[in-house]
């Protein structure tokens, strides 16, 4: 079995776990993906996840199911950057070409096959992060957001 294979079931072995229903797929670069959705406690209400196995990493992207409006670009990017700045597991990421805003986290597996936990850190960080964010990220993608006040609300001061 390959690495890529053993990733891949132990991505699967943790969704299985988690009684998730998902689909998996293989791209034309033969990466594993697998896609499920995720409800959120925030007024996000929910995301899109999806996880990609290479040979030696696992991936996971969490997509925010509202996208910015080129108006609202300049609020949200100050937002994410306030979110991302200390953070040790992941990013936000921004992409200009369609105000599309996500949450990636990566879990190099090239000294061998992680455990359960890791690949759960790996796998839940992205829809995780997403609900702690969402309200603020919502206030901001919907133009009424002020984003230095609003990583207040959620992080509190530093």
């Amino acid at each position: 079995m390959s690495q890529k294979d053993t990733l891949s079931s132990v991505v699967l072995e943790y969704f299985e776990s988690q009684h998730w229903h998902y689909e998996v797929k293989r791209n034309d670069n033969d990466v594993f993906i697998a896609t499920f959705g995720m409800n959120l406690k925030s007024r996000l209400s929910s995301c899109r996840v999806l996880v990609s196995v290479s040979n030696d990493d696992i991936q996971s992207f969490a997509s925010c199911p509202i996208k910015a409006a080129p108006d609202a670009f300049p609020a949200v990017i100050e937002y994410i950057t306030r979110a991302n700045f200390g953070l040790k597991v992941g990013k936000f990421e921004f992409d200009f070409r369609d105000g599309e805003v996500r949450y990636q986290s990566i879990l190099n597996c090239s000294d061998g096959t992680p455990a359960l936990r890791d690949v759960e850190r790996v796998v839940d960080m992205p829809f995780l992060m997403l609900q702690r964010y969402g309200d603020g990220l919502l206030k901001n993608l919907m133009g009424y957001g002020f984003p230095e006040e609003d990583i207040k609300e959620v992080e509190g001061p530093k």
